[in-house]
């Protein structure tokens, strides 16, 4: 599942399922996170009351999604969440923050360079240039002598 996180949680998007999901597939899903909070706890006891606070929000999303009537009111009156609901992707991914993160700054990065904006690189790793950069390094002086060419070795 791919979702962009803006900020705003719907019970959809904390269960990690389409609006149209079954009873089935919403109870599956919170099965799965509480078995995985539960695994987190135990590996993360220091992380315990974050955790448990979790799996409480997860457990109220849950119960008011599987019951048509509580489903349907939340759903009318939740209805500008619908835009911050879990999308089908072609493979389950982007389930971190962090992933979709970078994802997400990639996407709008890739569009302003589109129209014209740069943006300054998120960090040393997607810098290319390094003219700035005064620390002597042998092996990058090397590379941008050859005009950025990797040097291959024959033998």
């Amino acid at each position: 599942m791919f979702m962009i996180d803006l900020g705003a949680e719907s019970y959809y998007s904390v269960l990690g399922v389409t609006p149209n999901a079954t009873a089935a597939q919403i109870r599956q899903a919170r099965d799965g996170l509480i078995r995985e909070l539960r695994t987190r706890q135990r590996r993360e006891p220091t992380r315990r009351g974050e955790l448990d606070e979790r799996q409480r929000v997860i457990n109220a999303a849950g119960e008011e999604l599987v019951r048509p009537a509580r489903r349907a009111q939340y759903d009318q009156e939740n209805a500008h969440l619908r835009f911050f609901t879990v999308r089908p992707a072609a493979a389950p991914m982007f389930t971190d923050h962090a992933d979709r993160t970078a994802v997400l700054h990639h996407a709008l990065r890739d569009h302003l360079a589109s129209q014209g904006v740069e943006l300054p690189p998120l960090s040393d790793v997607d810098r290319t240039d390094f003219t700035a950069d005064h620390s002597p390094n042998r092996l990058l002086d090397e590379l941008l002598a050859q005009g950025g060419r990797q040097c291959h070795s024959t033998k």
